[in-house]
């Protein structure tokens, strides 16, 4: 396997921010959790936005160093994709957090335990997988947390399509009905986004293996 470190000292600075970006999705799942855990309340919207500006920063970061790096190690089309990928956690988690503030009354007794679990579980994985990929754990390794995101994204469909289906077989009012569905389908967007971080690790590491 090649090593990411060894070619230039400046793939490091690389690495580290897309470390922070993936740990501001993690955190930012996290919030929600509290949000959701207390049902009468409404979420504070601007902590969200805080966790998705500063993830943005880290994001233009990227793009400006890219920008002034002579020499990289990793494609920079493939760093530009990764950042992209992990950018566009805590962008859908806000986005979630939006949609409960404006109809969280409709919905604040439904319970979204499974769903949080999902996206806890993969934003921790993608931390790990960059953590991973930064420190050249090899092949076995990349794949391992690769295949543990595949089988995330995995039963997230399935939490979707149940979530539906107690849609569709109960009588719910059309508002309610509309806003759960609304909301579900983002949290799959979130592990879709974690997915295609780890797609790109997994590329990156299989084809310089």
């Amino acid at each position: 396997m090649f090593s990411l470190q060894r070619t230039l000292g400046r793939d490091d600075e690389f690495f580290a921010l897309l470390e922070d970006s993936a740990r501001e999705g993690m955190q930012i799942v996290e919030t929600l959790r509290g949000v959701l855990n207390d049902g009468s309340a409404q979420p504070d919207l601007e902590s969200f936005a805080q966790a998705r500006r500063k993830d943005k920063q880290l994001t233009t970061e990227i793009s400006e160093l890219l920008m002034y790096a002579l020499v990289v190690s990793l494609p920079r089309e493939d760093i530009e994709a990764l950042a992209e990928a992990l950018y566009k956690v805590p962008k859908t988690v806000e986005k979630f957090a939006e949609r409960y503030l404006i109809a969280h009354q409709w919905v604040r007794e439904f319970d979204f335990t499974r769903q949080l679990v999902v996206m806890e579980e993969a934003t921790k994985s993608v931390l790990e997988m960059v953590q991973a990929f930064r420190g050249d754990a090899g092949v076995a390794e990349i794949k391992r947390l690769d295949a543990r995101i595949q089988r995330l994204e995995n039963e997230g469909d399935k939490a979707l399509l149940q979530f539906l289906e107690k849609i569709y077989r109960h009588n719910l009012p059309p508002l309610t009905g509309i806003v759960l569905k609304d909301l579900i389908e983002l949290n799959e967007k979130v592990i879709d986004r974690c997915r295609d971080a780890s797609s790109v690790i997994a590329r990156v590491v299989i084809k310089n293996s």
